[in-house]
């Protein structure tokens, strides 16, 4: 059975200035590294025998970073690239509702299935992370890594768990924070760690 850890990079440089990143590049800060050092030495204490990451710099340098403790390699995958944020692309979050006023306020109204300019809805990430999903279930290693970023993993994580829209929003993880999956028949057992501290019961409730 599958024993799944969603992991999401390390801190960045405009997670720490609320600049919205989506698709584009940011670098791992000081604090990202070591949390990425840390996700490293407990991933390698759970024996993770496969890793795959997004192809975003965030993502990759987190992954590096891990395998130093792993010692696996690691591959990447463009299909769970995070949210494409469009338009929204490199601004500032506090920024972006005095930009486009009335895109924001209904894509707030509706974050699941509401497209801002330019941007994906869940559906959309739920659709190209799919076929991602169930190479990863055929494959044969049993113990897998992923590296991704917050809102596709979210995309992820609540598609295997068959959450509806609104239990998909009401979770979020912080930088530090890893998702396990334990498949259990045709279902899967969710718990988290932070820090390395847990496991957690269930997913942590989203922060707004």
């Amino acid at each position: 059975m599958k024993s799944l850890y969603f992991v999401r990079h390390g801190e960045t440089e405009w997670n720490a200035i609320r600049r919205m990143q989506g698709q584009w590049n940011s670098d791992l800060n000081d604090v990202g590294r070591r949390q990425a050092d840390a996700n490293g030495r407990f991933l390698k204490a759970h024996g993770i025998e496969y890793m795959v990451a997004s192809p975003l710099d965030r993502t990759r340098q987190t992954a590096e970073i891990i395998d130093n403790h792993l010692g696996v390699g690691f591959d990447l995958d463009e299909r769970i690239k995070e949210w494409h944020c469009g338009e929204w692309s490199g601004e500032m979050w506090d920024d972006v509702p005095d930009k486009w006023p009335e895109a924001f306020a209904a894509w707030r109204a509706d974050p699941f299935h509401v497209r801002g300019p330019g941007t994906e809805n869940y559906p959309d990430m739920i659709s190209r992370a799919m076929p991602f999903l169930d190479a990863l279930l055929a494959a044969d290693y049993q113990r897998i890594a992923i590296i991704s970023h917050g809102i596709i993993g979210r995309a992820m994580v609540g598609t295997l768990l068959s959450l509806t829209p609104e239990e998909m929003l009401s979770f979020s993880q912080t930088n530090d924070t890893i998702f396990h999956l334990e498949q259990q028949g045709d279902a899967f057992l969710v718990q988290h760690y932070v820090a390395g501290e847990g496991p957690f019961g269930g997913l942590p409730a989203r922060a707004y």
